[in-house]
């Protein structure tokens, strides 16, 4: 074997054995979505509330996002699905509550790569 045909087998090894090493796992998946969903409630519900009631209500809004970290974590946790190919995962989260009838269903799709996520596809649909 060629030594410049080692050197590219070799170098191409290490990053191969990095990207596996860095591929994030499901509980840093969980963590990011938590911010981002929490983000996102903040920015589209309490940030959008009418004026008179955001007077009255704003600040109850963001609590009331902060006290249910839990409960959206854990939707998060049982309603993701990750296909995990050794150097990279992707994520597919659908994220609705049945049992509330009105709220919409949102379907959220994210690349993990070298210990960073990008979510490539997000998108909300009304519940009948």
């Amino acid at each position: 074997m060629k030594p410049v045909s080692l050197v590219g087998l070799v170098v191409t090894a290490a990053a191969v054995g990095g990207l596996v090493a860095t591929n994030p796992d499901p509980v840093a998946y969980e963590d990011y979505a938590l911010k981002q969903a929490s983000a996102y409630f903040n920015d589209e519900l309490c940030d959008q509330l009418p004026q008179p009631i955001a007077d009255l209500f704003q600040q109850q809004c963001i609590e009331l996002i902060q006290t249910g970290q839990p409960q959206l974590q854990a939707l998060i946790r049982d309603r993701t699905h990750r296909l995990n190919l050794g150097v990279f995962s992707i994520y597919k989260t659908a994220l609705e509550v049945p049992e509330i009838s009105g709220l919409p269903a949102y379907r959220v799709e994210t690349l993990a790569i070298a210990g960073q996520f990008i979510t490539y596809k997000a998108e909300g649909q009304p519940q009948p």
